[in-house]
């Protein structure tokens, strides 16, 4: 057998790397199909209020239409499902439904045509007529609420009262988007009565469950494909609007339609990370250790489609402030606002990005307040348990964490006061905040199948989850070579096709701990079934030849993992970041100079794609932290920068020295059979504090409003010059 397969815990090169350079990965918009039409989609121009007529005729006269769609015309659709675990929508009814409009960009009409550039000029020439109803789009504008959530435990009020130390701040988030680098994209036709669909999705089986249900089909009719998608960070969770609308098109016109959104209608339609309020009341005893912790998040839903009893999402921010510290006495209350915008969606680490934006930096506070050092004010708050159910983490490594990362940064020379750290005519402050994020497993089904071929033996793994450039092709690649002995090159992996072995959503981090060891189980059984085959226990035989032996070409077996069921355990991953910065105080300007983040995540599938993950998602808090925002205009509710040229996000110069670094030999074997926890989300929690954290210490003032943009410091700035006890 191999000498040279790689090993669960190292380094491997990603066997989907030459497709992906080479151009022959082949993306949902890549798809071409004989007879293949273009669509182009006709958003509103109003942000609320009712469609009054559509004036189709100049652009049917167009070259190359061969279709206008709307809601007079488009044709029935079923039900969609919307959170029932059976594939999600970001809107329960069908897109052109009927005539309401709900948010600037809503699709109202899709214009069908030979090529794309014949669809894109005929869908300027449709002429819609409005009747405006009032609307908001800014949160702080908004009245009306609806609780969403509202747990505790204790009595926070009583101990908010009688404690010596309270502190009581608001945090706030704005609107952002995932805005992956592929636009989402799809391509439906129609094969003798079945549906086909390539989709730029994180979902096959989530699209295949809401096509067959809009179409009134048996899901087996219904395929779709997703083998390489091009970044999603929640943004293709839901099948979208135009993907159904480009199967109505395809079944009118018995050819294949394809859609693609431009980058504005990816940030117009696609939803967002909603915008958080959040109010965090601390009190504690005078030596840091907390008492009570009340936790009021105010995010916002969409109108009419996001209010609680229909929207199986809301920005969950108080997941982690009720599970991370040790603190008797806690609350948390969420209230949703509707707004006239695309409903929110999931974005890198829902709830937990946020959450501890508004939880580390009232940390911080705290230690400031009380002259103590922000990472002995947590270490004296640790907690081995999930504080809100009082089960024990399974597996918990935070303390090292914290140790392993303050000596590689060099922590202990950091002087407490703010303003002590000089290079040249800049401050620099460090920071630092912990990380953290729960570990999910879905049911996964997995299959390994291994072929005799020209001397030696191929193996082929498949299941139907999508890649979305996370490294999944080669962490299942590095699980079969490892457990069965063979090289990467001997191996294919098969993502993202609905005919494959079931697979759950690519998101909430959850795809290598339930697929990973689905696989692992697959080739025990091979190993069990070949091995019957040798002619005594110690004999070194190959595959191959056992495969002869046992008169096989061929032979296949299928791994499963379940979801989690532990009723006595908790499971999360951890981490600690330290950041410093470079602060310009005359110019507002803040630079990430340095980075370290240590993380406990288990066992290490493949090292490669995890320090990818790692520092991936380190970069996305630096956006989150400096960069990213999506403004509304009030006066028209379009975002004042729909483009990837006006949403700002981190390039290369904005990105400084990043360490990353894990825990080894920490598996969590009660979490799955390898004690692997998913990767993907951690990286971005905590950046965004541990840098308002660093920029405090640099200058001495408190941001508590992300993005940390110029004109935020110099204000704060010139107010704590106005009332200089601000800055001490």
């Amino acid at each position: 057998m191999s000498t040279t397969s790689p090993r669960i815990g190292g380094f491997a090169d990603r066997i989907d790397a030459r497709s992906k350079v080479t151009g022959q990965a082949r993306y949902a918009a890549d798809v071409v199909l004989p007879g293949l039409a273009h669509a182009a989609l006709v958003g509103s121009t109003i942000a609320s209020g009712r469609v009054l007529g559509v004036d189709t005729a100049r652009a049917e006269q167009a070259g190359g239409v061969l279709l206008v769609l709307t809601h007079l015309n488009r044709g029935p659709l079923g039900d969609l499902p919307n959170g029932d675990g059976d594939g999600l929508t970001a809107d329960p009814r069908p897109p052109l439904a009927d005539d309401r409009v709900h948010y600037r960009g809503q699709i109202v009409a899709m214009v069908v045509a030979e090529s794309p550039e014949e669809a894109a000029h005929a869908a300027s020439l449709v002429d819609v007529r409005y009747e405006p109803a009032p609307f908001v789009v800014d949160i702080d504008d908004a009245d009306a609420t609806r609780l969403a959530d509202a747990p505790r435990r204790g009595d926070c009020a009583a101990a908010l009262r009688a404690a010596p130390v309270t502190l009581d701040v608001v945090y706030s988030t704005p609107i952002q988007h995932p805005c992956p680098l592929e636009p989402h994209a799809a391509v439906a036709h129609w094969v003798d009565h079945d549906l086909v669909v390539h989709d730029t999705t994180q979902w096959v089986r989530g699209d295949q469950a809401v096509l067959a249900r809009a179409f009134g089909l048996p899901r087996e009719r219904v395929r779709v494909h997703a083998p390489f998608v091009g970044g999603s960070f929640g943004a293709k969770v839901f099948t979208a609007a135009h993907v159904l609308l480009a199967a109505v098109a395809a079944r009118r016109l018995q050819r294949p339609v394809k859609a693609v959104l431009r980058s504005s209608e990816v940030l117009t339609a696609v939803g967002p990370r909603a915008a958080t309020r959040q109010r965090i009341q601390l009190a504690a005893e005078r030596d840091g250790r907390l008492l009570a912790l009340r936790h009021h998040t105010r995010s916002h839903c969409a109108t009419d489609r996001g209010v609680a009893d229909l929207d199986p999402f809301y920005e969950p921010t108080s997941g982690v402030t009720r599970m991370l510290y040790a603190c008797p006495h806690y609350e948390a209350v969420h209230d949703v606002v509707p707004l006239h915008l695309a409903k929110p969606g999931w974005m890198r680490a829902p709830g937990e990005a946020t959450g501890l934006w508004a939880l580390e930096g009232a940390l911080d506070e705290l230690a400031c307040a009380l002259h103590l050092d922000p990472l002995a004010l947590r270490l004296r708050n640790h907690s081995s348990r999930d504080a809100h159910t009082g089960k024990p983490h399974a597996s918990e490594h935070l303390r090292e964490c914290y140790e392993q990362g303050a000596e590689r940064f060099g922590w202990a020379r950091r002087d407490l006061r703010p303003r002590s750290m000089r290079d040249g005519d800049a401050w620099l402050g460090w920071g630092m905040a912990t990380a953290t994020y729960p570990g999910n497993r879905d049911p996964a089904s997995v299959s390994v199948r291994l072929d005799r071929e020209r001397g030696r033996i191929h193996a082929t793994v498949s299941t139907a989850g999508a890649d979305l450039g996370t490294g999944m092709y080669t962490m299942l690649a590095v699980v079969v070579a490892d457990a069965l002995d063979l090289p990467l090159e001997w191996i294919t992996v098969e993502l993202g096709d609905t005919r494959l072995p079931p697979c759950p959503v690519t998101g909430g981090s959850n795809l290598t701990a339930s697929t990973a060891p689905a696989a692992r189980a697959a080739c025990v059984q091979l190993r069990r079934r070949l091995l019957a085959f040798r002619r005594a226990p110690d004999e070194s035989a190959d595959w191959h030849e056992l495969l002869s032996r046992a008169g096989l070409d061929q032979v296949e077996a299928v791994g499963t993992t379940d979801a989690v069921h532990d009723d006595a355990r908790a499971h999360h991953s951890f981490g600690a970041v330290f950041v410093e910065v470079r602060v310009a105080p005359e110019l507002g300007r803040i630079r990430v100079t340095r980075v370290v983040g240590v993380y406990d995540v288990g066992q290490v599938v493949d090292a490669t794609t995890t320090r990818s993950q790692l520092i991936g998602g380190i970069v996305f808090g630096i956006g989150q932290a400096l960069l990213e925002q999506l403004v509304h205009d009030p006066m028209h509710g379009l975002p004042v920068h729909a483009d990837l040229a006006g949403y700002l996000l981190p390039t290369h110069a904005d990105v400084p020295e990043i360490d990353v670094d894990w825990l080894e030999d920490v598996p969590d074997l009660a979490f799955n059979t390898i004690g692997c926890r998913g990767v993907g989300e951690i990286g971005i929690t905590g950046v965004a504090p541990a840098i308002a954290s660093a920029v405090h210490h640099a200058i001495g003032v408190r941001l508590r409003d992300l993005p940390l943009t110029p004109d935020r410091l110099l204000a704060a700035l010139a107010d704590a010059s106005a009332r200089p006890e601000r800055a001490k």
